[in-house]
């Protein structure tokens, strides 16, 4: 649940009395190296307070010639180097946003706009396989970094540091290196094949985010775990969740799907992109009404890569669509949705991440980040919105065919997994207000 839409949490926090901690002001760096891993790439280069430029590596380019697909969709591998508003989407989408982005830039003594101060603090661990260091230090390798491991006390001592220390980031030393974009507060650790759980530090990768309970939206958390195992359940794939306490603090503990861990415990990175990055649009446009991406775009884009995969994620993405349209979920934006490089070079959609019913919470706002059809009121969404969808895309007939049916599936998964829920222990009121929901939007697709 990444949006500027929600209300933010961490502002409360700060207005009751926490302070931030402050830097020493430091010398800006003026380049940055970017690697994919332990691979590297080119570099970034500081042009200004706000403005900086992204350059393959020569050995880059002579190796796999112009046009190839490394780095981003929207940034084709070339010699010349890309301006600032050319890479600023794909750079930008790797940092946090909102209140959490404003509050890890103090903590670094940074104005909230300076993206390349931002990225040479956080960059060792990214979304993806990205990698971004200070120019000339030694590139990353299998085992680096540590991990600060915690026991549970520590970790509600994290937990509940979060308004204060977004995504965990500890001391003005920035101690923990690492970003992941969104606003919602979330703890990135690493969790070892016994269940230990840690901080990454040193560049180390992390595997899973945990995300809080937050008070002024009831059972969020089991909102979350429910949307994601209702997609599961329906056959598209989802990132795996599981509802975990520490202390009384009830959370989420997601494991990432860009990571990668073999028998002996090595962590591998997978690049991956969010739409808004392959398609150079910067995060604060990532809603279709403020320029951020259609459906019809996201479609065309994956046409375009001619991805192996292409019929399969040409549907599993229409099926999302409807998913998070029946489920609820108006915050599905171009970032939450995204594209996996399992093969560098070779796209494919990413598993599905951040589904929550936002629509079952009344201050959050109902209109749908991504229109169906020139429609944004899921109110007034019917198969005639899906129709024009249809057209649009490009998909024709299956368009509503699949809306229809699917539709039906998500409904059926849902009634299904709240009496699994109750049985297993974890259901709370939230549960019924997403089925019925669920219900009456299904019932508008002529079920």
């Amino acid at each position: 649940m990444s949006t500027g839409r929600w209300p933010n949490e961490h502002l409360a926090a700060q207005r009751r009395g926490r302070r931030q901690p402050t830097a020493t002001p430091r010398r800006p760096r003026q380049r940055l190296d970017v690697y994919l891993e332990d691979r590297k790439l080119g570099e970034l280069e500081r042009q200004g307070p706000t403005r900086y430029r992204f350059r393959y590596a020569d050995e880059a380019v002579e190796r796999h010639g112009d046009g190839t697909l490394l780095l981003s969709a929207s940034l084709p591998l070339r010699a010349a180097a890309f301006p600032n508003g050319e890479t600023k989407p794909f750079f930008e989408g790797l940092l946090p946003e909102g209140a959490t982005r404003a509050a890890i830039a103090r903590s670094f003594g940074l104005s909230e706009d300076n993206g390349f101060g931002l990225l040479a603090e956080l960059g060792s661990d990214c979304a993806g396989a990205v990698v971004i260091l200070p120019a000339g230090t030694p590139p990353p390798s299998a085992g680096s970094g540590s991990i600060d491991w915690l026991t549970d006390d520590q970790l509600v001592q994290r937990i509940e540091d979060l308004p204060r220390n977004p995504l965990g980031i500890t001391d003005a030393e920035g101690r923990v290196r690492l970003s992941l974009a969104g606003v919602q507060p979330k703890l990135v650790v690493t969790r070892s094949p016994s269940g230990r759980i840690g901080q990454p530090t040193g560049g180390a990768p992390s595997t899973h985010l945990l995300k809080p309970a937050q008070e002024r939206y009831p059972d969020l958390v089991a909102n979350e775990a429910f949307c994601l195992r209702v997609a599961r359940s329906v056959g598209l794939r989802a990132a795996n969740a599981k509802i975990v306490t520490f202390g009384d603090r009830e959370c989420l503990l997601v494991e990432r799907w860009d990571r990668t861990i073999d028998g002996d415990g090595r962590i591998t990175r997978l690049h991956q992109e969010d739409f808004c990055q392959a398609l150079g649009r910067l995060p604060s446009a990532k809603y279709e009404v403020e320029g951020g991406p259609s459906f019809a775009e996201m479609i065309a884009l994956l046409r375009s890569m001619g991805a192996p995969t292409l019929a399969r994620d040409v549907l599993e993405l229409l099926r999302a669509l409807v998913l998070n349209f029946v489920l609820g979920n108006a915050d599905a934006h171009g970032k939450n949705y995204a594209l996996l490089y399992e093969t560098l070079g070779v796209p494919g959609l990413a598993p599905l991440y951040d589904i929550v019913s936002t629509s079952v919470y009344a201050d959050v706002n109902p209109r749908l980040a991504m229109r169906i059809g020139a429609v944004d009121d899921a109110d007034a969404v019917d198969l005639a919105a899906w129709s024009s969808l249809a057209v649009e895309s490009g998909l024709g007939a299956q368009v509503t065919r699949t809306a229809s049916a699917f539709a039906a599936r998500v409904v059926a998964s849902a009634r299904a997994l709240r009496e699994l829920s109750r049985a297993e222990g974890w259901h709370r009121p939230v549960l019924d207000g997403i089925v019925a929901l669920a219900e009456r939007r299904a019932a508008r697709l002529g079920l």
